[in-house]
């Protein structure tokens, strides 16, 4: 459906071509349109027209009990407008205006201080505390006459460093047209001028100030003297600031160099020593070095790391042996299945036994077999515990520890005159009948050994076995508990057997592994291909002409589609296996015809 934007002819407001009427203006421009819209109500239509008012100011629809009307902000209820228009009214104060005296900035300049330096006698004189007037008994100030004057001293000196202090000296010999001297010197740190004041020796005694042995100092009055400004350094430079950066990265360095010889000398291995090369020149070497010979880093010649010294052993070294810690029990099996059949719950079926059991380990001795739960629970569950109880076990053997003084979950012995009682469960020796009817009960290609009863189990129990777990637990019987021959009337291959198969391609000799389906199913063999068999005419091609023909591929996966070079039929997927690394010596000659090419 197309959609197309027309403009009010009333108000020129953009609108949809099937709108019926102006939102903006309220123009009608689809009277059908706008009717059938008004008579269609919604269920909730008359509700919500009850609930809508009418705003008084703009007239805009809007819902009872608003508190402003959406559109245009006006108060809708009288009560909540006086109280707000109360709360905005106490909540305005007035501002206090306090007028502030201007504070013009002032500052003394180089030039003010030399013109106070060069200022007259007369306003210098008139800065210090002391006046021509008559003063009072208690004031110990002098008056000046009126003919003093004021001159430069050459001959007298006279010094004050922290405070100013006068002398008056009279000298009656001299003539009374003759003055008496006085000088005015401040230090050199003040650079003021000096003063020399004349007295006339007219003056007559009641008018001289009565003189003291003691003079106390008049007051200091602050001399007005230029602020001491602060000299602003210069900023400094990009070159300065880069040497800076560099200085200290330089010194970083430094530190984390001298941290780093300090870790390496810290955790340098203990098994290094020193040696010396045919110059002189001092060498770090391991003693793995022992015995190698090298050459020096610094002068190049060809120096050899002496051998470690054999110490010699004494007589009573010699006379006196460590003794050897033996165990009682010569030979371990671990994670081995223990199945408590229970007649009555018994299921024939194949793998019914597969996992109802219990994971042991077993202890082989020439006096008993021990049969040691560690753990109690389902076979290959918590792998992590089994290490550290089964360490803990052989450890307590090795200190001459007894059965009894063992800590597991559960233990039995069997002692070797009832060794003779185990007898083989599946599969059944030859000529017997099973007792699980021929039916792998306990897994497929997998060995059963029934275990003699004793009074602790009243259900008959039994160990299985994988092949290579099979073949451990008849080498303990037999090199340990002295039980021979068990399991060799059985067609369990106790040993790897071969045939001998002829290539029809490149008349070389095939190893076939018999009774393969023991191996299949054991994970302590690796099995590899050696051949491949015809399902039609039976011929046997070896994996390295089949690969050189490049038959059924270049990795052998699509054989079984490819066709055969004698019957051109299919070849089929029957593969003949070996073990992986085995060398076989003498196999086993076949006794079938094998088929000619034609």
């Amino acid at each position: 459906m197309k959609m197309q934007i027309v403009s009010c002819p009333h108000c020129g407001t953009y609108l949809l071509h099937d709108t019926a009427e102006c939102h903006a203006c309220g123009h009608v421009l689809n009277e059908r349109a706008q009717a059938q819209s008004k008579s269609r109500l919604l269920p909730t239509d008359n509700a919500v027209s009850d609930d809508m008012g009418e705003c008084p100011n703009c007239h805009e629809h809007c819902r009872t009990g608003l508190v402003r009307c959406w559109s245009c902000g006006t108060f809708l209820r009288s009560d909540i407008e006086e109280a707000y228009r109360k709360k905005q009214a106490n909540s305005r104060r007035e501002v206090e205006h306090i007028d502030l005296p201007i504070l013009e900035a002032s500052f003394v300049t180089e030039e003010d201080s030399f013109q106070k330096r060069d200022s007259t006698i007369d306003s210098l004189v008139a800065e210090f505390p002391y006046s021509t007037e008559n003063t009072t008994d208690d004031d110990d100030d002098f008056d000046l006459a009126s003919g003093a004057a004021f001159g430069e001293a050459v001959d007298e000196e006279f010094e004050v460093a922290d405070e100013l202090r006068f002398a008056l000296e009279s000298n009656e010999s001299q003539e009374a047209e003759e003055p008496e001297t006085f000088r005015l010197q401040v230090t050199e740190e003040e650079s003021l001028p000096v003063i020399e004041a004349s007295v006339p020796a007219v003056l007559s005694e009641s008018s001289l100030p009565p003189i003291q042995t003691e003079v106390e100092a008049p007051p200091i009055r602050g001399i007005d003297a230029p602020p001491v400004r602060a000299i602003e350094e210069p900023p400094p430079s990009p070159q300065e600031i880069e040497a800076a950066a560099a200085e200290d990265l330089l010194k970083i360095a430094a530190d984390e160099q001298k941290d780093i010889q300090q870790v390496r000398k810290t955790i340098r291995s203990k098994d290094t020593f020193i040696v010396f090369c045919p110059q002189g020149c001092r060498i770090r070497v391991k003693e793995r070095h022992r015995g190698k010979s090298g050459k020096c880093p610094r002068c190049q010649c060809d120096f050899v790391v002496p051998k470690k010294p054999v110490p010699k052993k004494s007589d009573t070294d010699a006379a006196a042996p460590e003794p050897v810690a033996v165990s009682r029990y010569k030979k371990w099996l671990s994670d081995i299945r223990l199945h408590t059949v229970d007649p009555t719950k018994l299921r024939i079926k194949a793998d019914s036994l597969l996992n109802e059991c219990q994971p042991v380990d077993l202890g082989f001795s020439e006096e008993d077999l021990l049969i040691v739960t560690l753990l109690v629970g389902k076979f290959g569950a918590n792998p992590k515990k089994f290490p550290p109880l089964r360490t803990a076990m052989i450890e307590h053997f090795f200190k001459q520890g007894t059965v009894e003084q063992l800590t597991a979950a559960a233990k039995k012995v069997l002692k070797k005159e009832i060794l003779n009682q185990l007898s083989m469960a599946q599969p059944a020796p030859v000529g017997t009948e099973s007792l699980f009817a021929d039916i792998p009960v306990f897994g497929t290609n997998r060995i059963a050994v029934k275990l003699p009863k004793t009074p602790d189990s009243p259900l008959p129990q039994y160990l299985s076995f994988c092949l290579s777990e099979f073949r451990a637990f008849v080498e303990g019987l037999q090199t340990v508990c002295g039980l021979e021959g068990f399991g060799s009337n059985t067609e369990i291959p106790l040993t790897d057997d071969y045939l001998t198969r002829k290539c029809a391609l490149s008349s070389a000799p095939i190893k076939e592994l018999t009774k393969l389906n023991y191996y299949q199913k054991d994970p302590g063999f690796k099995l590899e291909v050696t051949g491949w068999k015809c399902a039609g005419c039976g011929i046997y091609i070896s994996e390295a002409a089949r690969a050189e023909a490049k038959l059924g591929g270049a990795n052998g996966k699509a054989i079984a589609k490819a066709k055969c070079p004698k019957c051109t039929k299919k070849y089929g997927d029957q593969p003949l296996y070996q073990i992986a690394g085995s060398d076989v010596e003498k196999p086993v000659e076949s006794s079938e015809p094998e088929p000619a090419m034609a």
